[in-house]
């Protein structure tokens, strides 16, 4: 006497897989431009992520490196008008006022032309202190900075940024040599090392390229020292603290202690490098909602392009759906079927649009100037939403085609 028991259900081998997808792709080709078009608001989705994220990583990532060029740690007092109203003595009052403040040093920026030989080019010239360099952790390629010798001698030396002493040298070492700024002969001391800040991108913190400057001592460019001279004008007063997380408390007592050196004047402008990058930050938090809600839009018109194709065509194969049923197919395989065919849709539209927008941000670098990144999440990110967008939109009609009755299906016309 045989004893009936239940078969366990087999799971689905690799040979049964790839059978599925050789029928979703034939199924799919047969209205390949139907197909197309359905896959196209994906595209469009997964092409304004990608280039949404890579924009927003390369503006990230260019935040950084301009406020570690600024310093964290460091506070900035500006010239509001034409007039200067601030003085390179008030850089060593708000040292003895401001609470622990590690150095200062005041600046006089001038717009002057600098020559060697036949090579000529305007550039940006500062006058500072040698406190300068630990301010804004300057790098040296070759030479040396400023130092308080050269300040109190009046020495006409000079320290060039990367870019302009490879214009003016080409590949020769310019130690040593003099250059003109302006009317008088410098002698060139140390070059920068070359920083990998954009100046020309949008809403850019750094407000100079340093690469592009020639920095002196103060007096030899306004031509009186700050101890013969302490009221002599300076365009910009910085100030590093030795607390950077304190940075924000230490601003209100730069501001109130510069206020009352200028008689309760606020005739400057503070700048707190923390704060620009916050300000930054929540800047590119805005342009990626609203970039972000029109990529979720197209995917969602394009889920709803998926379902209206899957509807339409288990429409157009219930009595393909019958036979199958008729001949051992169960309510599992015609629904990993139909699912299959959405994911394929779904995830080859994804593919797509990965390439176009990284297209799009490699374009927006070339023509536009922005830094862009595209990142292994965005990539990732990309394939996620695409694979939920074929699983979500594509499991009604596959459901509604795995529960048509089999005898009925075969009969449908």
């Amino acid at each position: 006497m045989s004893s009936s028991r239940a078969e366990p259900v087999p799971s689905l081998p690799p040979l049964r897989s790839l059978f599925f997808l050789e029928v979703a792709a034939e199924a799919l080709g047969r209205y390949t431009l139907r197909t197309s078009l359905s896959v196209l608001g994906v595209v469009l989705g997964v092409a304004a992520v990608i280039a949404m994220m890579s924009v927003s990583e390369g503006a990230r990532r260019e935040a950084l490196h301009q406020v570690e060029a600024l310093g964290l740690d460091n506070l900035v007092a500006r010239n509001r008008g034409i007039t200067s109203t601030l003085t390179a003595g008030d850089a060593q009052r708000l040292a003895d006022l401001v609470p622990l403040t590690r150095t200062t040093s005041p600046l006089v920026e001038r717009y002057l032309r600098l020559s060697r030989a036949e090579k000529s080019e305007m550039a940006r010239v500062l006058g500072v202190r040698a406190s300068y360099e630990t301010i804004l952790r300057l790098r040296l390629e070759r030479g040396r900075f400023l130092s308080a010798t050269d300040e109190r001698a009046n020495a006409q030396v000079c320290v060039l940024g990367g870019a302009v002493a490879r214009r003016l040298f080409g590949s020769r070492d310019p130690i040593g040599e003099r250059v003109r700024i302006g009317t008088d002969y410098y002698q060139v001391v140390g070059v920068l090392r070359e920083q990998g800040i954009d100046s020309h991108a949008p809403n850019t913190l750094a407000w100079r390229d340093i690469n592009g400057v020639a920095m002196v001592p103060l007096p030899a460019l306004s031509g009186r020292t700050i101890e013969v001279v302490p009221m002599q004008p300076a365009d910009e007063i910085w100030l590093q603290v030795e607390d950077g997380e304190r940075v924000d408390d230490l601003a209100k007592a730069f501001e109130h202690a510069l206020v009352r050196l200028h008689g309760g004047r606020r005739d400057f402008d503070l700048v707190v490098p923390r704060e620009l990058l916050a300000q930054r930050y929540r800047t590119q938090r805005t342009f990626s909602v609203v970039v972000g809600s029109v990529a979720a839009l197209a995917l969602l018109v394009g889920g709803i392009g998926i379902m209206n194709i899957m509807l339409t065509s288990v429409v157009e194969r219930t009595r393909e759906i019958g036979i199958r049923r008729t001949v051992g197919a169960t309510r599992r395989d015609v629904t990993l079927q139909f699912l299959i065919e959405a994911l394929l849709m779904t995830l080859s539209g994804g593919a797509l649009g990965i390439v176009i927008g990284a297209a799009v941000s490699w374009g927006i670098t070339a023509y536009a100037g922005w830094s862009t990144t595209v990142s292994p999440l965005a990539v990732a990110l990309a394939f996620v939403v695409s694979f939920l967008v074929g699983l979500i939109f594509g499991l009604y009609p596959a459901i509604k085609a795995a529960n048509l009755e089999p005898v009925d299906a075969v009969r449908y016309e």
